[in-house]
Order: C-alpha cells, then sequence, then structure tokens
C-alpha cells in the first residue's frame, strides 16, 4: 500500500471525520461565551477577572480548562496526526505547538497576580493563538480529509 492509498477513506468515514471536528468546533463556542462574560477578550480586563481568584478558583478554573482542551485539542491533533498525509514536519509543530500553549494558558492565570502586566497579556496572547491553532488544525483536517483525491 503506497502513502496515498493509506489516506484514502470511504465516504462515511470522511464525512464522520468532518463532522466530529465541526462539533469539536462547537465546542469552542461556550468556553468563549465564558471568557468574554468574564472578560470582554480585553486585556485590561484579565487583570480584575482572574487576579483575584482565590487558590479554591484557580483549581477549578484549570481542572475545567485543562480539561477542555485536552479533549478538544488531543482529539483534533489525533485526527491529524493519523487521518491526514502532511509531512511529519506539519505534524510535529502540530503534535506539540497546541500543548505549549496550553500550558501557558493555564500557567499564566496562576501567575498574574505575581506580575499581572506581563501574565495579563501572557493569558490574553495564549488563548488567542490557541484559538488560531484549532482553527488551522480544522482546516486542515478538513480539507484534506474531504477534498483529497483518492486513487481507488
Amino acid at each position: 500500500m503506497n502513502v496515498n492509498q493509506q489516506f484514502c477513506f470511504s465516504k462515511s468515514t470522511r464525512l464522520f471525520v468532518v463532522s466530529f471536528m465541526c462539533v469539536l468546533g462547537l465546542s469552542y463556542i461556550p468556553l468563549l461565551l465564558n471568557i468574554w462574560i468574564d472578560t470582554q477578550m480585553q486585556v485590561c480586563n484579565i487583570q480584575q477577572a482572574y487576579g483575584t481568584f482565590e487558590f479554591a478558583e484557580l483549581v477549578e478554573h484549570t481542572g475545567k480548562y485543562i480539561s477542555w482542551f485536552a479533549f478538544t485539542f488531543g482529539f483534533a491533533v489525533l485526527t491529524l496526526l493519523l487521518g491526514t498525509d502532511y509531512s511529519e514536519k506539519i505534524k510535529s509543530v502540530v503534535a506539540v505547538v497546541p500543548f505549549i500553549l496550553i500550558v501557558s494558558d493555564i500557567g499564566s492565570m496562576w501567575l498574574i497576580r505575581f506580575a499581572p502586566g506581563i501574565f495579563c497579556w501572557q493569558l490574553w496572547l495564549s488563548g488567542f493563538l490557541l484559538a488560531t491553532c484549532f482553527l488551522i488544525i480544522f482546516l486542515l483536517v478538513v480539507s484534506n480529509v474531504f477534498f483529497r483525491k483518492c486513487k481507488q
């Protein structure tokens, strides 16, 4: 079996992958709405929203966000790694970058109280890059899986 044939999926499998990626994308909406409620996506509001968290609140938010991030990005990245025929270089970047951003995002939430000027921006930037990263992964998977020409 050559490389191109290895990644030729049936129509139903392609529809499943695309549908699954769409549902993962939709799962981003409640997260973004929660962040909008807390900060209106403005750096100046991040310190006010997250800088006063008590230890228990940080633990609660960390548990909620890390679980969501791990599930959503884990499945999205795994789909790209196993279901597409992109180069190993692209796959290696996608296999690492989102998870570095997740640690940056969660870590900056914990560190805001110590240096708000730095970590408010880091939290905002990490969140923005995570959303961008998900969009890129989504587009890469959908375009490769759904629009790939396969020789039968």
